[in-house]
Protein backbone atom coordinates (compact mmCIF):
# COMPACT_ATOMS: atom_id res chain seq x y z
CA UNK A 1 0.00 0.00 0.00
CA UNK A 2 2.87 2.48 0.84
CA UNK A 3 4.62 1.90 -3.14
CA UNK A 4 1.13 2.63 -4.51
CA UNK A 5 0.59 5.83 -2.35
CA UNK A 6 3.70 6.57 -3.54
CA UNK A 7 3.69 5.73 -7.07
CA UNK A 8 0.14 8.02 -7.12
CA UNK A 9 2.28 10.96 -5.17
CA UNK A 10 5.24 11.13 -7.77
CA UNK A 11 2.89 10.73 -10.56
CA UNK A 12 0.92 13.71 -9.49
CA UNK A 13 4.35 15.81 -9.03
CA UNK A 14 5.10 14.40 -12.81
CA UNK A 15 1.67 16.10 -14.18
CA UNK A 16 2.07 19.04 -12.18
CA UNK A 17 5.63 19.25 -13.67
CA UNK A 18 4.52 18.68 -17.18
CA UNK A 19 1.92 21.45 -16.74
CA UNK A 20 4.08 23.82 -15.10
CA UNK A 21 6.86 22.67 -17.82
CA UNK A 22 4.47 23.13 -20.86
CA UNK A 23 2.79 26.42 -19.91
CA UNK A 24 4.71 28.55 -22.25
CA UNK A 25 5.79 27.86 -26.05
CA UNK A 26 9.08 27.65 -26.35
CA UNK A 27 10.47 29.79 -29.43
CA UNK A 28 14.06 29.84 -30.91
CA UNK A 29 15.07 33.24 -32.36
CA UNK A 30 17.25 32.51 -35.63
CA UNK A 31 19.13 35.01 -38.33
CA UNK A 32 22.19 36.27 -39.12
CA UNK A 33 24.43 37.35 -36.61
CA UNK A 34 26.23 39.56 -37.36
CA UNK A 35 27.42 42.58 -34.50
CA UNK A 36 24.72 44.62 -36.34
CA UNK A 37 21.73 42.53 -35.65
CA UNK A 38 22.43 42.06 -32.25
CA UNK A 39 19.50 45.08 -31.16
CA UNK A 40 16.66 43.44 -33.42
CA UNK A 41 17.46 39.64 -31.18
CA UNK A 42 17.29 41.68 -28.26
CA UNK A 43 13.70 43.24 -29.17
CA UNK A 44 12.75 40.04 -30.59
CA UNK A 45 13.06 38.43 -27.29
CA UNK A 46 11.34 41.49 -25.18
CA UNK A 47 8.16 41.43 -27.69
CA UNK A 48 7.75 37.78 -27.48
CA UNK A 49 8.85 37.53 -23.98
CA UNK A 50 6.12 40.12 -23.19
CA UNK A 51 3.25 38.07 -24.96
CA UNK A 52 4.35 34.84 -22.78
CA UNK A 53 7.16 32.88 -25.15
CA UNK A 54 10.38 31.46 -23.43
CA UNK A 55 12.90 32.68 -25.78
CA UNK A 56 15.93 30.66 -27.02
CA UNK A 57 18.37 33.74 -28.73
CA UNK A 58 21.71 33.55 -29.94
CA UNK A 59 24.59 35.10 -27.43
CA UNK A 60 27.40 35.77 -29.25
CA UNK A 61 27.20 38.51 -32.03
CA UNK A 62 30.27 38.46 -34.87
CA UNK A 63 32.25 35.75 -33.85
CA UNK A 64 35.16 34.58 -35.80
CA UNK A 65 34.75 32.04 -38.35
CA UNK A 66 37.52 30.11 -37.01
CA UNK A 67 36.85 30.17 -33.20
CA UNK A 68 37.68 26.65 -32.03
CA UNK A 69 34.00 26.55 -30.15
CA UNK A 70 32.35 27.20 -33.23
CA UNK A 71 30.57 23.35 -33.84
CA UNK A 72 29.88 23.48 -30.50
CA UNK A 73 27.60 26.62 -30.61
CA UNK A 74 26.32 25.06 -33.73
CA UNK A 75 25.28 21.53 -31.83
CA UNK A 76 23.58 23.62 -29.25
CA UNK A 77 21.62 25.86 -31.77
CA UNK A 78 20.51 22.37 -33.14
CA UNK A 79 19.17 21.21 -29.68
CA UNK A 80 17.22 24.49 -28.97
CA UNK A 81 15.90 23.84 -32.29
CA UNK A 82 14.96 20.42 -31.78
CA UNK A 83 13.40 21.85 -27.81
CA UNK A 84 11.21 24.51 -29.29
CA UNK A 85 8.05 24.81 -30.46
CA UNK A 86 8.09 27.42 -32.45
CA UNK A 87 11.47 29.31 -34.58
CA UNK A 88 11.21 32.98 -35.45
CA UNK A 89 13.49 34.09 -38.01
CA UNK A 90 14.36 37.27 -36.80
CA UNK A 91 17.26 39.23 -39.47
CA UNK A 92 15.75 39.79 -42.68
CA UNK A 93 18.93 38.35 -44.50
CA UNK A 94 18.75 34.74 -44.59
CA UNK A 95 22.27 32.90 -45.15
CA UNK A 96 23.27 29.72 -45.54
CA UNK A 97 22.89 28.53 -41.57
CA UNK A 98 19.71 30.32 -41.04
CA UNK A 99 18.21 28.50 -44.14
CA UNK A 100 19.23 25.54 -42.87
CA UNK A 101 17.92 26.11 -39.61
CA UNK A 102 14.27 26.47 -41.62
CA UNK A 103 14.67 23.45 -43.29
CA UNK A 104 15.09 21.74 -40.29
CA UNK A 105 12.21 23.72 -38.23
CA UNK A 106 10.03 22.80 -41.89
CA UNK A 107 11.02 18.97 -41.38
CA UNK A 108 10.09 18.72 -37.94
CA UNK A 109 6.83 20.07 -38.43
CA UNK A 110 7.83 23.36 -36.13
CA UNK A 111 5.97 27.01 -36.89
CA UNK A 112 8.19 29.28 -38.54
CA UNK A 113 7.44 32.93 -37.49
CA UNK A 114 9.27 36.03 -39.56
CA UNK A 115 9.86 38.77 -36.95
CA UNK A 116 9.35 42.49 -37.77
CA UNK A 117 9.43 44.71 -34.94
CA UNK A 118 7.37 47.98 -36.60
CA UNK A 119 4.13 45.33 -37.01
CA UNK A 120 4.64 43.49 -34.21
CA UNK A 121 4.64 46.92 -32.22
CA UNK A 122 1.06 46.98 -33.51
CA UNK A 123 -0.29 44.58 -31.85
CA UNK A 124 2.27 45.18 -28.34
Amino acid sequence: AKNVKKTIILDMKAIVMNEVLNKFPIMHSIGSTKIENEQQFIDAEKYYTKNGYIVFKPIFFGLDKNDKRLSMYTDMCTQKLNMCDVVCVVTEHIGESTRKRIEQAMESGKEIIYFNLERNKQYD
